[in-house]
């Protein structure tokens, strides 16, 4: 077994999808249970659950066998320290979103790699490995939230991440307040869907 999951972390370090998805599949039992032990302010189980799945893909991109043996124990460490940054982060800045390490300029130019390469998530214990895992991951999340969302639901999202009012973005739409809070649901549960899957 051991054998098995160093191979397929080989793979997922050489963008093998298949190999990511059994891995996930594999290891988000370990996610949900240790989710158990946080509280995390203006969230709910699935955003921690969310971290811990960050977490986990971290662990698996930086996996090294020659210095870290078990790779389940390396898992946990990394879930548990992406989890309590979130919590920390969380903590300082109660009343930001949990999903505030986004820029704003995350969804200005999907397809442009500057723009890619300059994103990275927040973390007190930043380092260069880390913020390439984390600018990897970003590039992941921003391309698979714009498949998910028709192109006017993508623009109403940059919009509203830009911190446009209701009334501003009906306005400039030429829709109604009540369709502009109709799309940001429809759009919210895209996305809580899109989570599920990772």
């Amino acid at each position: 077994m051991a054998e098995e999951i160093v191979s397929l972390i080989a793979r997922a370090q050489q963008r093998d999808s298949l190999a990511m998805e059994s891995l996930i599949r594999m290891f988000k039992p370990k996610v949900i249970a240790i989710s158990r032990e946080y509280f995390l302010i203006g969230a709910d189980v699935d955003d921690l659950i969310q971290e811990g799945m960050i977490g986990l893909y971290k662990a698996i991109m930086i996996y090294d066998e020659s210095k870290n043996h078990n790779f389940g124990a390396f898992a946990s460490l990394c879930i548990h320290r992406q989890m309590q940054n979130a919590v920390k982060l969380a903590n300082r800045q109660k009343n930001l979103p949990l999903n505030g390490y986004l820029p704003i300029n995350y969804f200005g130019g999907v397809n442009d790699e500057q723009t890619k390469s300059n994103i990275v998530i927040v973390d007190d214990n930043s380092d260069f490995e880390k913020e390439y895992i984390d600018k990897e991951l970003n590039a992941i999340l921003i391309s698979k939230v714009k498949d998910i969302l028709t192109e006017s639901q993508f623009e109403l999202l940059k919009m509203f991440l830009n911190g446009l009012s209701y009334s501003t973005i009906a306005e400039r739409l030429d829709i109604s307040v009540k369709q502009v809070d109709n799309n940001l649901q429809a759009i919210k549960k895209k996305i809580r869907a899109l989570k599920g899957d990772i």
